[in-house]
Parts: structure tokens; C-alpha cells; sequence
């Protein structure tokens, strides 16, 4: 067979650099979900930060020998004005609202003139006492306190956010304004804001549910952001947004939703806070700090001072997280490729669940960007620094050796640092019957031609019927985020051949590919396509379509040999009581490929199970 040369590959990925680089299209799950504004106010507090002082209003009345100001003491009922963002038409307004409740830590005003329950209301007033308070500043810190108006408590405001929503893609359901933490008459008439001089974070009502859940994740996702600032207020975005995101599920609200996006947009810079692919940030800076409590914060106590050293290191974005973890004698940057097998491979099995979630994510895989199902195989691709693609190799009809060739761009950030890669490659057997083999390609760089490649070759054994083949783009260390925010995603090419004897794996005792596990599976995962949770719903959806390729291609290869195996196979499953409703679909697909097969012929073997395929 014709082996790829160094100059190919070279060649091929030049090609590559000169092409335009295509962004993904931003998708949206089943259903609105949330998303954070207090990025969008990025700009205009950092110019605070570096140009104003923060002081209390007591502090300044003494510095400026002026009237020590007088504390309100607040009532039910009570009205006040606040400065809010309308963010579709950027800019501030008055909104009057009215309080609603008083709790130990917290004030609850409701914009006036809008229906909000007092049950929901009570509840959000319960949560943030009981609940968020405690956890959020147990975890990450204390927000400052008591602040620039000298009152302990915190102002929570429920009202509609103008956020443009009209039904479709993401919504608004809340945002942290540090520029509420100076006094207006400090801030620069270039600096177009305006302060409502406290501690106070504001919660969307429309169409966010304030009775849910999810509602009290926004609750604790916005007070992380006060406390952060409170702490670092120079925090990278994705930095901050990350403890943001985990901040609901320690408080017992779940995991975050905007999971769901990432498995649409799979290559999401971790680091970049694309505006284009806003809701697949969230789910990614979530998973990220999510596999990190996997593999090394077991407990509260180790939580709570990894986040709180995370969020008072004045080190921003890479560098605090490679302060954080160095408890764990790993970098980033290795946790980081990690990190993307995990999201990938997911798979306990695989050195001893250093690449798996827990039991509550045990389904989730990132799809992958590409499948080869023919040898050799080609993928051209990009992928964005601080992200990952996968790409699906289908070994079941591969010869016993498989060599993976690659060729990545080598981008020069300055004189001495450049770009560098991670590829992994992960052996499985879709039956679990051998545990899967992890390698990594060994890459060197050919500066000249401002590329690094590398290859392997692996052996297959028969044991093996997938390939993963897992790419990851990194910056350099030393290089402060913010100058990369914006990169385009880096080419590379993947070639995969192979070459010895054909030895099928997955296979029954008769020699033949067993459809049992797939169909299994097949079966518990449609099980979970209604399930109210838009996460396992997705997920479902994935792990059907993935089963639903497995099994077909089975009847394929069989059909071409002259064996109905896996078709008598799958009919002996549809008939039992608790597969038939799940396995129809299935089965329809099945008998369409029969019929297909036995073209305009009359033959009594397919006919009978066509039949038996569509009778049920």
C-alpha cells in the first residue's frame, strides 16, 4: 500500500494554512436556555478597576470632610429606582421595584407592574439564605462586606431583562455590574454607566421561571461573580465564568444546561469566550472545573480551598489555574489534554477513569468531527487552541496494523514560542470485553516548513473494532490568554492506513459480529429520548444514532457475506415484551435494508423477514 510521505503530509497541510477558516454555526438545544451578561460589562469595569479607587460611601464622607451618610433601614413594600441594562438597546434605565422580602443575607425587590408569586419569591429569599450564601462564600470566598453602602445584606432584583429574546436561541437569565460597587460621582464621564451604589445582582423573569431550579443556578451563578470580583476583579472572563458555572451545582442544582450546546459545538475554545458560540462556552468552562472535582477535589474541604486559592490568586486565566494545580503535580496544559480524552472517551475502563466522569455523566461523549470507515483514510480539519476534535475510526473491517500519520500547523507567537499539539490515539472494543489501550503520537516540529508531525502504528490483534483518534491545539505557556483570544483555528491533517492480515473484531462464536450489545444499549437509550432533562434527552439522541450505525452497518456486511445472522439476531430481540416498542424504529430501518438488498427478486428468505420486521 502507498505510504504518505513527510512531503504529502507537508504539502497537504499548506494547503490547509491558505484556506479560509470556517467558524461553526451557532446551534441551540431543545428548548431556551440561559446565559450570563456580566462578560458584556468587561470592558467598562476594567477601566474602573485600573482608574477608580473602590471606597465605601462612609470612607469617602470622611475623606472629603463631608456628612457621614445614614444607612436606610429597608420594609416590605418599600420602592426604589434601579439603574438596569437594557441590553438590546445598550444602554441604562430606571426600573422601580418593590421589596418583596427580607432575609438574613439578602434584599428581594420585583420590578413593579410584574406577576411574580410569593412563593417564588420566598423561594429564592429561602435559597440564597440557606443554601447559596453559605456554599458560594464557604467555597469561593466572601463578597465584599459590608460593602460600598455599608449594608451586610446583598439586593437581589427580579425583573425582564431586554435582552432582545423573541423564542429562539439562548436568553438572558442574569448578570453581576461590578460598576454597582463605586460611588457615581467617582466614575469618568468616558466610562458611560451608571452605579446603584450596593452590593446587587439582578435575575431575569421572562422567560426564566423564578419557581425552578435552574432559576436558583443563576441565583448562585451571578453572587460567585460578585465574590469574585470582590477578589480578583482582573479575572479572565472564561476564569471567572468557569467558577460561576460549577458555583450551581455545589449548591445542589444540577448539572449546567448549556452542556447541550457543547455536544452541538464540540470545538469550543476553553480559553477564547467567543461571542459566536456563547451557550458552548458555559457548558465547556463547566465540564472543565466539573472534571477537575472528578479527579482530584473528592471532598468539600479540598473544593473549597482549591476554588477559594483559585479566585483570591490575582493570577489571571492560565497562570491561576497552573498556581491552583500545582498540589496535583500537574500543569494545565497536561490537565488540559486530559481533559479532552475525557470528553471524548469518557470510559472508566480506560487507566483506572483518569479520562471518565462519574455515574451522572457517564453517557457523555463529545460526537466526533469525522468517522473513516475505509482504509487509507484523509481528515483535513481545524481546531481552535484550547480545544479538541475526535476523529472516529471504524476498525471492523481493518487489517491487524493501523498507522495514524500527522501533520499540524507550527504557529510562531514570538521568536521562541510556538503552537504545539496533543494526539492521542484510543483503542476500544465497543463490547467491553477488553479494556481500551491509550497512545500518544510523538510529534517534532519542521520549523522550516512551519509544521510539527508525527506517526504510529498501532496493532489492532483483532481485539479492537474503534479508533479514537483525539487532537488537541495549545498555546505556549508564558503567552497571556487574551492574545490568542481571537485566533483562528489552527489546520492539521490526519491520514490512517492499514496493512497485515484482516482479522474482524467484535465477533460471535460463530465468527460474526454480535449485535446483542448494541441493540442493548440501543434499547436504555431510547428509553431516555422523553426524559424532561434536556441533557440526558441529547445525550439519548446521540447514543441512539450511534447504535443505530452500529447495527445496520452489522446487517450490511453480514447481507454481503450471505448471512442473516444479525438480522435473525435482532428480530429473536424485538419480539421480547420490554425491547418491542424501543426497537420498531429500528427494526423498519432493518427491513428497508432487506428490501434493498433482495432487490426486485422474490425470495422467500428476505420476504419472511421483512415480514417479521414490520409485523410488530
Amino acid at each position: 500500500m502507498k505510504k504518505l510521505s513527510l512531503g504529502l503530509l507537508i504539502a497537504g497541510l499548506v494547503l490547509g494554512l491558505t484556506s479560509s477558516v470556517v467558524l461553526a454555526q451557532g446551534g441551540r438545544a431543545n428548548g431556551p436556555q440561559w446565559m450570563d451578561a456580566t462578560h458584556i460589562f468587561d470592558a467598562q469595569v476594567q477601566k474602573l478597576v485600573q482608574n477608580v479607587k473602590l471606597e465605601t460611601k462612609a470612607a469617602f464622607a470622611k475623606r472629603t470632610k463631608a456628612p457621614q451618610p445614614k444607612r436606610k433601614e429597608y420594609a416590605l413594600g418599600d420602592v426604589e429606582k434601579f439603574w438596569t441594562k437594557n441590553i438590546k438597546e445598550d444602554k441604562f434605565e430606571e426600573t422601580p421595584a418593590t421589596l418583596r422580602a427580607i432575609g438574613t443575607h439578602c434584599y428581594v425587590f420585583v420590578e413593579n407592574g410584574k406577576n411574580v408569586s410569593d412563593k417564588a419569591v420566598a423561594k429564592v429569599q429561602k435559597s440564597f439564605d440557606e443554601t447559596i450564601y453559605p456554599i458560594n462564600t464557604s467555597t469561593f470566598g466572601s463578597e465584599w462586606k459590608p460593602g460600598v453602602d455599608g449594608d451586610e445584606r446583598i439586593f437581589l432584583l427580579m425583573f425582564d431583562i431586554k435582552d432582545g429574546y423573541d423564542g429562539s436561541g439562548g436568553f438572558v437569565g442574569g448578570y453581576f455590574f461590578a460598576g454597582d460597587e463605586f460611588l457615581q460621582s467617582q466614575i469618568p464621564e468616558n466610562v458611560p454607566v451608571k452605579s446603584n451604589e450596593r452590593e446587587m445582582f439582578y435575575l431575569d423573569i421572562n422567560p426564566s421561571d423564578p419557581e425552578s431550579d435552574t432559576y436558583m443556578a443563576i441565583v448562585a451563578h451571578e453572587f460567585q461573580h460578585m465574590i469574585h470580583f470582590a477578589n480578583d476583579p482582573r479575572e479572565a472572563t472564561w476564569v471567572n465564568e468557569s467558577c460561576s458555572q460549577i458555583a450551581p451545582y455545589l449548591c445542589g442544582f444540577g448539572h449546567a444546561n448549556q452542556i447541550v450546546s457543547l455536544l452541538k459545538e464540540p470545538d469550543n475554545s476553553l480559553t477564547a469566550w467567543a461571542e459566536e458560540r456563547m451557550l458552548a462556552n458555559y457548558g465547556h468552562v463547566y465540564l472543565w472545573n466539573y472534571y477537575l472535582m472528578n479527579r482530584f477535589l473528592r471532598t468539600d474541604a479540598s473544593r473549597a480551598s482549591f476554588f477559594k486559592n483559585l479566585v483570591a490568586d490575582k493570577a489571571s486565566g492560565i497562570d491561576g489555574f497552573n498556581n491552583a494545580l500545582q498540589e496535583f503535580k500537574i500543569d494545565f496544559g497536561r490537565a488540559y489534554s486530559d481533559f479532552a480524552l475525557a470528553n471524548f472517551i469518557n470510559d472508566p475502563k480506560l487507566e483506572k477513569g483518569k479520562f471518565a466522569y462519574d455515574n451522572s455523566l457517564g453517557r457523555l461523549r463529545l460526537p466526533p468531527c469525522q468517522t473513516i470507515k475505509t482504509f487509507p483514510g484523509e481528515v483535513k480539519d481545524q481546531v481552535f487552541l484550547w480545544s479538541a476534535d475526535a476523529i472516529k475510526v471504524d476498525l471492523s473491517s481493518a487489517r491487524t496494523t493501523v498507522k495514524v500519520e500527522f501533520a499540524g500547523a507550527y504557529a510562531k507567537f514570538t521568536d521562541k514560542k510556538f503552537n504545539s499539539f496533543m494526539v492521542a490515539a484510543v483503542l476500544s472494543d465497543s463490547r467491553g470485553k477488553v479494556d481500551p489501550t491509550l497512545q500518544y503520537v510523538q510529534l517534532q516540529p519542521v520549523a522550516d516548513k512551519n509544521v510539527q508531525v508525527g506517526a504510529i502504528e498501532l496493532s489492532t490483534s483483532g481485539k479492537f473494532d474503534t479508533l479514537m483518534i483525539v487532537v488537541s491545539a495549545q498555546a505556549p505557556g508564558g503567552i497571556p490568554d487574551q492574545a490568542y483570544a481571537k485566533a483562528p483555528g489552527l489546520p492539521y491533517l490526519v491520514r490512517v492506513s492499514d496493512s497485515g492480515i484482516i482479522l474482524a473484531g467484535a465477533t460471535t462464536s460463530t465468527g460474526r459480529r454480535s449485535i446483542r450489545p448494541y441493540a442493548e444499549e440501543y434499547v436504555r437509550s431510547a428509553g431516555d429520548l422523553g426524559d424532561a432533562d434536556e441533557k440526558i434527552a441529547s445525550l439519548a439522541f446521540t447514543n441512539v444514532e450511534n447504535m443505530s450505525f452500529e447495527i445496520t452497518k452489522s446487517v450490511r456486511q453480514q447481507l454481503d457475506e450471505g448471512s442473516f445472522e444479525a438480522v435473525d439476531e435482532l428480530i429473536t430481540l424485538s419480539t421480547q415484551e420490554g425491547n418491542r416498542d424501543a426497537l420498531r424504529p429500528l427494526a423498519r430501518r432493518v427491513a428497508d435494508q432487506l428490501k434493498f438488498a433482495a432487490g426486485n427478486g422474490d425470495n422467500p428468505e428476505f420476504a419472511s423477514r421483512i415480514k417479521a420486521l414490520t409485523s410488530f
